[in-house]
């Protein structure tokens, strides 16, 4: 049975979890943080001194709601690092993907419009429908990920209930939460089954660059969705996960028939993109690339991943709990065999001083409540120890009856 979950009556801003606060004393495995120390400052501050002596009038004005060629370059380098080609024409500035994300949501707005839902999904996705007025619907998951069948059989079944099916949403590498990629053979298969059912595909794609020494993701492994379909693929990028976020900079390759739409709708909701940082962000890839940058992501997550990979399994009963290891990306995933809520566990693990996110967040109707995503991109590998032990002592606590809610600080 479809689960159709309205959008609010108001927009629900809180929707999304504060997960880059920084709390005292407090381990934030919360938040999909980048490493701060791997950002490349100092070749950043040179190349925007660069572009402020060369263009400062321009490059701190408004400007057009285009992509400069320098701009289209990083990210035709990007995508071509993951074994993928990109049409300039169809390429749309964001303030990174959150703003494509609600750009593409207010486009296909109204009349009842549903997007199909891979869950757990991607928070911020979910709030963005929802902002826009979008009503959302899950779809069923198998092992190896959004099912087909599932595709097909909901949006017939909302069209039967008089409602509207416009859009599939997916994450289909390095997937948040859970980190799964989709296999080559079930990515064609999902472009196949939005085509019979009629949907545009949304292929938010932050995390595919980020894959771990020894995994191969290019055309052949894991093609883009929009290598497959590309009049019926909306494609999300964003520098935020391989260069850095604060420079607030994506972009949106779009089906030719929508691009005018889609940047119509992103001028209006940004009026203006980042000048200076798109010319930074061109001026670093023209001289830099990105290997030696993306290399050094992937070697120290890649480390991380296996070192809390290693605590958990060591302190974590795999009889209670189940995740699979990462093999590329921020996070594992972690979930309760018995289905019980996770929210004890992660209100006495901020009692121990680590922050997670509980599974509530990633769903549309509570489904997920069961799980945990722990991020481990942005803790220092001299703390993951530490917050896998604190992580332990608070499901400890948890499953402890009447055990009393005091802070580790406090303690």
């Amino acid at each position: 049975m479809l689960t159709t979950t309205p959008p609010p009556t108001q927009p629900n801003h809180s929707a999304l979890p504060r997960l880059f606060d920084t709390v005292a004393d407090t381990i934030n495995l919360a938040g999909g943080l980048p490493d701060p120390q791997l950002f490349p400052s100092s070749d950043l501050s040179d190349a925007m001194r660069s572009m402020l002596r060369l263009g400062g009038r321009t490059l701190l004005q408004y400007s057009t709601y285009r992509v400069p060629d320098a701009l289209a370059a990083a990210i035709a380098g990007a995508m071509e690092f993951r074994g993928a080609q990109t049409d300039p024409a169809q390429l749309i500035p964001t303030g990174g993907s959150q703003n494509g994300l609600l750009t593409i949501a207010l486009a296909f707005a109204g009349g009842g419009a549903t997007v199909l839902c891979e869950t757990p999904i991607y928070p911020g996705a979910a709030a963005a429908f929802r902002t826009a007025g979008l009503h959302t619907t899950a779809i069923e998951s198998d092992g190896d990920g959004p099912s087909p069948e599932s595709i097909r059989t909901a949006a017939a079944d909302l069209r039967d209930q008089g409602r509207t099916p416009v859009l599939l949403y997916t994450n289909p590498t390095f997937h948040n939460p859970t980190g799964r990629s989709l296999s080559a053979t079930r990515r064609g298969e999902i472009v196949e089954a939005a085509a019979a059912a009629g949907l545009t595909v949304i292929e938010d794609d932050p995390y595919a660059l980020l894959s771990f020494p020894g995994v191969t993701i290019d055309a052949a492994t894991a093609p883009t969705l929009r290598s497959l379909a590309p009049e019926r693929v909306i494609h999300l990028g964003t520098f935020s996960k391989i260069l850095a976020p604060g420079l607030r900079c994506g972009w949106i390759e779009s089906p030719a028939a929508l691009a005018d739409e889609l940047r119509t709708v992103a001028e209006i909701t940004t009026l203006s993109p980042a000048p200076l940082s798109q010319a930074a962000i061109g001026r670093y890839y023209a001289k830099h690339g990105w290997h030696d940058l993306v290399d050094a992501f992937r070697t120290a997550y890649a480390r991380r991943a296996a070192l809390m990979d290693a605590e958990l399994s060591a302190r974590l009963d795999r009889g209670e709990w189940q995740w699979q290891s990462p093999r590329g990306g921020f996070y594992i995933w972690l979930r309760r065999r018995d289905g019980q809520s996770t929210t004890p566990v992660v209100e006495q693990a901020a009692a121990q001083g680590v922050s997670v996110v509980g599974g509530t967040h990633f769903s549309l109707a509570n489904e997920h409540a069961d799980g945990i995503r722990l991020s481990f991109s942005h803790v220092p590998d001299g703390s993951v120890v530490d917050a896998v032990s604190r992580f332990a002592a608070g499901l400890t606590a948890a499953d402890t009856p009447n055990t009393p809610q005091v802070s580790r600080a406090a303690s």
